[in-house]
């Protein structure tokens, strides 16, 4: 039997979910609720076919959690009260599938929870892998490090650093996103180059080499 899809609520209006929940009924799409206090812990065991967040703004539990199922590579559809064109651009750059502002008709929802549950996955989503600079391998959901098959034993923080890096893709990720991602949002630069120093030695020690390069006055990125 097909996994359920996860519809988390941060703060939304009850019937909007009920509403969610009837339009995954119609369209014969296994669902269930998750607490959003649960989301992360849950996401360390399971991955679920996709994930449709109900939230009322861009408040930081709205883009962690979508942040934390971006990472888990679980397709996701955000639906909001109201939608910006510029919380529309953040949430699609930070890895939703789709953005939607409420109300939506029954028919319309239906219709994008279907094409939800059929976004492609391909061949790095199955293995659950991120391949960096070639012999360094994440994965998001068992959040492990390998260089080569030789684990780096990265703490909570050094990993979601490094992680938030690579899922870059070589772009720049400045020092608010990385304080963001690391989850203190008054963490000092000094504090950030401590974390990020650290995940340096380790990989070097490794034999990564210095893949993880700051970018003065800004922030870090990938060594291209």
């Amino acid at each position: 039997m097909a996994q359920p899809f996860w519809i988390v609520s941060l703060d939304a209006a009850p019937a909007e979910v009920a509403a969610t929940l009837a339009a995954c009924t119609e369209s014969r799409i296994r669902s269930v609720v998750v607490p959003v206090a649960t989301v992360r812990e849950r996401l360390t065991i399971a991955r679920p076919p996709a994930a449709v967040l109900h939230g009322d703004g861009s408040s930081p539990a709205l883009l962690d959690t979508q942040r934390w199922f971006a990472e888990a590579r679980v397709p996701t559809l955000v639906l909001l009260p109201a939608l910006t064109e510029d919380l529309e651009a953040i949430l699609l750059d930070r890895g939703a599938q789709d953005v939607l502002q409420l109300p939506l008709s029954p028919r319309r929802l239906g219709a994008r929870l279907r094409l939800l549950g059929r976004t492609p996955v391909d061949r790095q989503e199955k293995t659950d892998e991120i391949q960096v600079q070639g012999n360094v391998t994440l994965s998001p959901t068992r959040r492990t490090v390998h260089v080569g098959a030789a684990p780096v034993p990265l703490t909570r923080s050094e990993f979601d650093l490094l992680l938030t890096v690579a899922l870059a893709r070589g772009s720049v990720v400045d020092h608010q996103d990385l304080a963001q991602a690391l989850r203190h949002e008054d963490l000092s630069t000094r504090a950030l180059q401590t974390h990020a120093s650290r995940v340096r030695s380790k990989l070097r020690a490794a034999g990564a080499g210095d893949i993880l390069r700051p970018v003065r006055g800004i922030g870090y990125r990938l060594r291209s």
